[in-house]
C-alpha cells in the first residue's frame, strides 16, 4: 500500500505499442514555438482542478496554460490541431509547464486519451483530483442544469448511457488506463477535501512532486474558486446577456452584466440533487466497489466519502 500521497502502482505492464488512432500527430514534437508540458492535471471533473491550476500558476517556477482546458489529447477536440499548436500554450522558459484537462478522465466518453498522451508526453507527471463519488455526481448535474443542458428525471439523467456523471466517478477504473502507459512514480491521487482543509501541506506535496521549491507560499492560496453552492441557473436575461458578453468584450460585458443584474433575476438558485436515492443499489454498490480499490491501491484514506453508508 502506498502512503496518503496518492502514488500509484499499475495493473498492467506499460506497452510502447499504441493504436494507429493514438499515433501522434505528423508534425515533430520537438519543432516549432514554445515547449511541451511536463505536468497534467487529468481530472477528474468537479473536482478542484480549477483551484488547482490557479494554485499552480502562482508559483513562479510553474507557467500554466491559458486557456486551462486545452483537451489536446482528445481525437474529437483539439489533437488534429497538432502538437505544434499544443506546444505554442507553454513557456519554455519555465521550469514546469501545466495544463488541466478533466476531459482526460472521461472514457469512455473519450477514447485512446492516455495512448496520445503517452506518444507524445512519455516522461510527464500526471496529477488526478478526487472526492466524495456521489458529491462529484451532484457537482457535475448542477454545472450542467446551470447551463440548462439538464431538464429531465434525475435518475433517468444519471443512468442514461450517453452521459458521463458515473463514468468520472469511477475513479480507479479511469486511472487504470494511464497506469497502462505511465509508472507508479509519475501520478499523484489528490482528495480535493485534502486541496481545501490542508490546503498548504496538500501543495507542498505537489510542489515536491512537480519538481519545484516546496516551500513557497502565496496570498492567492487562501482563495477557494468555483463552488458549487454558487451555481445558479440561467434565465432568459441570462441568455442575452451570454450574446453581450461574445460582443462587447471581456471588461465591457462585465460592467454591462453587473449593470443588468442589479435590475434583472439573471439567474435562479440551484437545489443539489439527492444523487444518493437517485441511484439503484447496484450502481452504489458498483461506485462503493471502485472506491474500495481505489483506497487500497493509493493508500488514501476516503473515510469520509458517503459512498461508505448503507
Amino acid at each position: 500500500m502506498e502512503s496518503s500521497a496518492g502514488t500509484m502502482s499499475p495493473d498492467a505492464t506499460p506497452t510502447s505499442a499504441l493504436p494507429d488512432a493514438a499515433a501522434a500527430p505528423t508534425d515533430s514534437a520537438r519543432s516549432g514555438p514554445g515547449a511541451l508540458p511536463n505536468l497534467i492535471v487529468i481530472g477528474a471533473q468537479k473536482c478542484g482542478t480549477s483551484g488547482l491550476h490557479y494554485y499552480l500558476s502562482l508559483h513562479p517556477e510553474i507557467s500554466v496554460s491559458r486557456p486551462k482546458e486545452l483537451n489536446f489529447f482528445i481525437a474529437e477536440r483539439n489533437w488534429p490541431r497538432g502538437v505544434d499548436w499544443y506546444r505554442s500554450h507553454f513557456d519554455p522558459n519555465a521550469k514546469v509547464r501545466s495544463e488541466a484537462s478533466p476531459n482526460y478522465t472521461a472514457y469512455p466518453q473519450h477514447l485512446e486519451v492516455p495512448e496520445r498522451m503517452h506518444s507524445v508526453l512519455p516522461d510527464a507527471k500526471l496529477l488526478y483530483m478526487v472526492r466524495d463519488p456521489l458529491d462529484r455526481i451532484a457537482a457535475h448535474w448542477v454545472h450542467n442544469y446551470a447551463k440548462r443542458r439538464e431538464k429531465g428525471d434525475l435518475r433517468s439523467t444519471l443512468m442514461h448511457p450517453n452521459t458521463s456523471y458515473l463514468a468520472r466517478s469511477h475513479y480507479y477504473a479511469q486511472l487504470q488506463r494511464f497506469l497502462r502507459f505511465y509508472s507508479r512514480e509519475q501520478v499523484l491521487v489528490i482528495e480535493q477535501e485534502e486541496l481545501r482543509n490542508q490546503r498548504n501541506e496538500t501543495l507542498r506535496r505537489v510542489f515536491e512532486f512537480a519538481g519545484v521549491d516546496p516551500d513557497f507560499s502565496d496570498p492567492g492560496f487562501a482563495t477557494q474558486r468555483h463552488r458549487t453552492s454558487r451555481k445558479r441557473r440561467g434565465t432568459p436575461i441570462t441568455r442575452l446577456l451570454d450574446r453581450v458578453d461574445r460582443r462587447r468584450g471581456a471588461v465591457s460585458a462585465r460592467r454591462f452584466r453587473a449593470l443588468a443584474g442589479a435590475v434583472f433575476p439573471v439567474g435562479r438558485s440551484i437545489e443539489v440533487p439527492d444523487v444518493r436515492g437517485a441511484l439503484p443499489e447496484e450502481t452504489l454498490r458498483s461506485l462503493r466497489d471502485d472506491a474500495e480499490k481505489l483506497r487500497d491501491q493509493t493508500g488514501l484514506d476516503l473515510s469520509a466519502w458517503s459512498i461508505w453508508e448503507t
